[in-house]
């Protein structure tokens, strides 16, 4: 299970940076006629920044019209096509890559703090893409031993390159793969290198408030631990929350029919690049006795309306109480990573969770239980 991972950006105020303007430039090979997008990624929807299609010598050129706070970017072909930025308007970049691959394959000079994210990016990208392989194939279960080896080495990774780089702002992301059980210190020294270098930064505000309650939630007693809560053959407690009207909906409600029970967050990364399955496989079942009910974990209610729209959520068990980590599930049924689906029967017995309610695994208990 990929962990918590807050992804939640806002537009900020820009600042201007005297008569230099910023330019990124460079060679998408095979991207000709293709338009590519400086992106800031904001609270529940994203802000073009500056556009532009690619020549017929696969050449391309962007100037921001306003300047850049030292911050996160995406510069994108298309939403599968993209590659992150770390940069302000002081820098005047230049980038190599492939159409298909920018991320893999960029080659960037310029902006030392989006090099050096790059070429994190680039060394743990064979075991995420084998970690992603494995969860979707037939019987991922199998593969959970080799799931955890990999996730061990990432984590490995991801450690050393903090040990010398903790006050570069690709820590932010860089440590979201650890565990913050294990390596609060270091979410904590992170958060004390970049407070004044970041201190604009819509994403570091919002990332530093995330570690905040990820210490209180470490420390906090009371949790129920989560193979207590949830157990395969065994009834999950109901919940009673608020829809997106103020409706209280309860899991209970929907006995009778085959249930998938969705911990999500508009701010979750892994959530969103999850839920064009999710909503396959709603779009595939719904007419045979299957419901979604959607739990989300935001604090914000514009940015989980915005992203149940953007992500086509077209179910209406939407529920939250806008707690975020302090969420009523967290504690009821020790969700503690998210996503987190948990796959019930006809009387709200848990079929699977997590991993094995995710993907081909998903849709082969669904087809099961319906038969």
């Amino acid at each position: 299970m990929i962990r918590k991972i807050i992804l939640l950006f806002s537009i900020v105020t820009l600042i201007s940076c005297g008569n230099e303007q910023q330019k990124i430039e460079g060679k998408i090979e095979g991207g000709q006629g293709q338009t590519l997008y400086l992106i800031q990624m904001v609270d529940g929807e994203d802000a073009v920044i500056d556009s532009t299609v690619i020549g017929p010598d696969d050449q391309f050129s962007l100037t921001p019209h306003k300047g850049l706070y030292k911050d996160f970017y995406r510069l994108e072909l298309n939403p599968n096509d993209y590659m992150i930025l770390i940069t302000d308007s002081t820098e005047k970049i230049h980038i190599d890559a492939h159409f298909g691959k920018l991320a893999e394959t960029a080659s960037i000079e310029g902006s030392n703090s989006t090099t050096l994210y790059v070429d994190f990016s680039k060394s743990i990208a064979p075991k995420i893409l084998e970690m992603y392989d494995l969860d979707y194939q037939e019987a991922p279960e199998a593969n959970g031993p080799r799931i955890e080896v990999l996730q061990k080495e990432v984590e490995q990774i991801a450690a050393k390159w903090l040990d010398g780089h903790s006050s570069e702002p690709g820590a932010v992301m860089v440590v979201q793969y650890l565990d913050p059980a294990k390596y609060m210190d270091v979410y904590l020294k992170i958060k004390a290198a970049l407070g004044e270098t970041m201190s604009n930064s819509e994403y570091y505000q919002a990332w530093s408030q995330f570690v905040d309650q990820l210490q209180n939630e470490i420390s906090a007693p009371k949790r129920t631990p989560i193979n207590e809560a949830i157990a395969v053959g065994k009834e999950l407690s109901d919940i009673s929350l608020p829809d997106v009207n103020g409706k209280i909906r309860k899991i209970s409600d929907l006995r009778g029919k085959v249930v998938l029970v969705d911990c999500w967050a508009s701010w979750c990364g892994p959530c969103r690049k999850a839920n064009p399955e999710v909503v396959s496989i709603y779009n595939q079942f719904q007419n045979k006795g299957f419901e979604i009910f959607s739990i989300s974990l935001d604090s914000k209610k514009e940015a989980w309306l915005s992203a149940i729209q953007q992500d086509h959520l077209n179910w209406p068990n939407h529920v939250s109480d806008l707690k975020g980590w302090d969420a009523q599930v967290c504690y009821q049924w020790g969700i503690n990573s998210i996503p987190y689906p948990i796959l019930l029967d006809k009387k709200g017995v848990v079929v699977a969770h997590g991993a094995d309610a995710m993907g081909i695994a998903l849709k082969n208990n669904i087809e099961k239980i319906i038969k």
